[in-house]
């Protein structure tokens, strides 16, 4: 389970195989360990959601094909 609150670097460390499913939406930097650890300590799923365009609703379906899910 995810937590939206946590940043993207939290969750990457914890799930690694979210970085795949990131980027298949678009987020390219996800891989760069630079990026993930400078922006994406401070980086959350719905703040990247808003920058990238992306909705929250489309992450959620994508993290859900890959067997992960939100916690409320």
């Amino acid at each position: 389970m995810i937590r939206k609150e946590d940043s993207v670097h939290t969750i990457i460390h914890a799930h690694p195989e979210v970085a795949k499913a990131l980027q298949e939406l678009g987020f390219v930097n996800i891989l760069n360990p630079a990026m993930l650890n400078t922006v994406g300590k401070i980086m959350t799923l719905p703040k990247a959601s808003v920058m990238m365009g992306i909705s929250m609703e489309v992450i959620e379906e994508t993290l859900a094909r890959h067997g992960l899910s939100f916690t409320e």
